[in-house]
Order: C-alpha cells, then sequence, then structure tokens
C-alpha cells in the first residue's frame, strides 16, 4: 500500500484557514530567534549535509529541517509527520508549474524560481538580490521582470506555506516598489495576482490591504488616470478596499485647533 503524502490530506494546497492566529504567527517569529544570523550562514554554506530535500520540477533544494520548522508549519509537518511518505523519504515534491507571464499557471503547483526565493529567505532573513525592491532600476533589468509582479509571486508561496515572516518581508518591498514610478501594465498584473491568487481573512491586513493603501494614498493622481479607473473597475475587491483606506477628510473642527467652550478656532504661531 502506496504511504500517504501530506498533499492528499491538504497540508500542501493553496485553501487557507481563515482561523490561523497572531499566536501562531507569534511562535514563528520566536522560533527564528533561534538561529543567529552566523548559525543561518554556516548552515546555507552545509546544505550538502542537510536532512531534507525540497524538489520542483528539475530543481533540487538541500535544506534543514530545523529551518523549515522555523517559519512554516506547513513544511514542518511535511517532515516530521511520519504518517507521511515525505518524512519517512526526507524528500519533499513539489509540482512544478512556471509562471512564464501567465496568471493561469499560479494554481496549486509551484514555481521553481518562487521556491528558490522561499529558501533563500529562510537562510537570510531577506529577499534576494533578485527580488529585493531596494535595488538600483538597473540593477533589476538584469532580472528582466518587473519587481512588484515578482514579489507578488512570492507572496502567492509564502501565503500558501504560511510564512509570515516572508509575507511581512514582501509587503516591505512592495510598499517600497510603489514609491517609485511603476508602468501600468507592471501594476495591473500585480494586482491580479494579488487579487485572484490570494486570499485575505478579516481583520488581517496582508498584500491586497498594502496596495490598497498605497493606491488610497496617491488618490488625486489615481482620479486623473484613466488606466487606473480601468483597473478599479476590473478588480471590485481592489476599488472596495481602496475606499475603505482613502484619508479622512479634514474638517478642521479637531480638538488639536477648536475650541469646545466658545467655538471659535485655536489660532497656533
Amino acid at each position: 500500500m502506496r504511504q500517504p503524502t501530506a498533499c492528499h490530506f491538504g497540508i500542501l494546497t493553496r485553501s487557507r484557514s481563515i482561523s490561523a492566529t497572531q499566536s501562531s504567527r507569534s511562535k514563528h517569529l520566536t522560533h527564528v530567534t533561534k538561529f543567529s544570523a552566523d548559525q543561518n550562514c554556516r548552515m546555507w554554506n552545509d546544505r550538502r549535509n542537510a536532512d531534507f530535500e525540497i524538489r520542483c520540477g528539475t530543481e533540487k533544494f538541500k535544506v534543514h529541517k530545523a529551518v523549515l520548522r522555523a517559519h512554516s508549519d506547513v513544511l514542518a509537518k511535511a517532515c516530521d509527520n511520519y504518517s507521511f511518505q515525505e518524512a519517512l523519504s526526507g524528500i519533499l515534491e513539489l509540482k512544478a508549474d512556471p509562471y512564464k507571464g501567465n496568471i493561469d499557471n499560479l494554481g496549486d503547483g509551484d514555481d521553481p524560481e518562487i521556491v528558490s526565493e522561499m529558501i533563500h529567505y529562510f537562510y537570510h532573513l531577506e529577499l534576494s538580490p533578485k527580488a529585493n525592491a531596494f535595488m538600483p532600476r538597473e540593477s533589476r533589468d538584469v532580472h528582466g521582470e518587473p519587481s512588484l509582479i515578482y514579489l507578488a509571486r512570492i507572496y502567492v508561496l509564502a501565503e500558501k506555506f504560511f510564512c509570515e515572516g516572508l509575507k511581512a518581508k514582501v509587503m516591505s518591498g512592495l510598499r517600497e516598489s510603489l514609491e517609485r514610478e511603476i508602468s501600468q501594465s507592471e501594476l495591473a498584473e500585480a494586482c491580479r495576482i494579488i487579487f485572484k491568487k490570494t486570499v485575505e481573512p478579516a481583520g488581517e491586513r496582508g498584500l491586497k490591504t498594502t496596495v490598497a493603501k498605497c493606491l488610497a494614498d496617491e488618490l488625486e493622481k489615481i482620479k486623473i488616470s484613466e488606466s487606473h479607473d480601468d483597473l478599479l473597475q476590473e478588480i471590485p475587491e481592489l476599488a472596495f478596499l481602496v475606499l475603505k483606506e482613502i484619508p479622512k477628510p479634514y474638517n478642521g473642527r479637531s480638538r488639536g485647533n477648536f475650541c469646545c467652550n466658545c467655538g471659535r478656532v485655536v489660532q497656533s504661531w
């Protein structure tokens, strides 16, 4: 009888439980701090002797179980639960499904390139130079893909494997990317990926909210852009979140400059 895999029990599916709690996220952060930068570096350089392997297509990634446990409960279950084939063999096989510019390819399969990015983060706690949004534009051109789209793809995988630290890192990088001049096509494709391929439970401020807030902060620019109008019409959820994030108008009657006793404006000099 063939040993069941983690995939058979939904452990490695794209479905996300809305019951992920803040305490669970805090636990991840606590575990990560157990490894110093030097320890992470030594383990990164000693992956040949690692005790687990992740395969995706033709790519093979040697990893340490301890590192997986620190960053992802999903991957930890795959390597620790001996009811599953992965734990017994020490090998996790991920279905390869490269993006190739087609959003429909971001399904149940995984892109080997993005799996590599996830593993890089596990050992460095930083995005790779290829994904780093803080790099000069001319350096990013070597990669060829706009960083906004690349970051969105990383977030999809981070969400799938419950990698809260990587999700936070991507959100930070995406905010930085949105501060620079980006093409409408880049923004549109990134938003399609974010809003069609990720889940954001009520009460969680994830990548969807991050994008909406960045757009809301630039509302005046959005108003005069027909291309932005088209994007908001195409993705109603984005339009709704942008409206929620629009800064409330100032009415001049705040406690700071309005006297509640006499009703007069308090002058500041």
